[in-house]
């Protein structure tokens, strides 16, 4: 559907203000109160969204979607691990922020009643950002960097399990371990490290 100019604000509008509240508030908000911090009537909401699954959803795959934008890897020029360091501090950085991990929490939080839900948030992140490492590690071993032979969807997952790290299992929780930028910074390339000697060829 093509949306006019004013048709596409409007829209914006409620998505910037449903995703405010579904992190302030999470999925017990209303579509009246969407509409409220949306200043736009509950039926321009419900003309643009069916239900307020429809809207969590895509305030979700816009959310990761935009954050995905900044995690580029393949087209990266730097030596391997200077690129791979670097995209686990950003990607650390993201998941520890309130934002991203309410977000998290609330679709953890209706995984039972709303199914779709969880699968809409693993599909918009973790899958397709695991997806562009995992290419990028194919790449690597396309370019003889890495090991033949080895799966590469397996090095990407163990990577991506990895950069998490104690930081942000525990922030899933609501406890900060307050880690200095060294120690993150010390963690993730041990991290990086430990990739490297297991897929590097020789």
């Amino acid at each position: 559907m093509v949306l006019t100019p004013r048709s596409a604000k409007k829209r914006e509008q409620i998505l910037q203000a449903a995703g405010k509240l579904f992190t302030e508030v999470g999925y017990a908000v209303s579509m009246d109160q969407i509409a409220e911090v949306a200043s736009v009537s509950k039926q321009t909401v419900y003309a643009h969204f069916k239900t307020k699954d429809e809207l969590f959803e895509t305030c979700v795959k816009t959310r990761c979607e935009s954050n995905r934008l900044h995690l580029h890897l393949k087209d990266d020029p730097r030596p391997v691990e200077e690129a791979l360091l670097d995209f686990a501090i950003h990607f650390q950085n993201m998941m520890t922020s309130p934002t991203v991990m309410n977000t998290y929490r609330t679709a953890v939080s209706q995984v039972e009643s709303h199914p779709d839900l969880g699968q809409a948030y693993l599909k918009a992140g973790p899958e397709s950002t695991t997806q562009m490492v995992e290419e990028y590690f194919e790449y690597l071993q396309q370019q003889g960097k890495f090991a033949s032979g080895k799966n590469m969807r397996y090095a990407a997952f163990q990577f991506m399990l990895m950069i998490h790290g104690q930081a942000v299992y525990w922030n899933t929780l609501g406890v900060d371990i307050e880690q200095s930028e060294s120690e993150q910074r010390e963690y993730l390339q041990s991290v990086v490290e430990v990739t490297l000697q297991s897929y590097l060829a020789s």
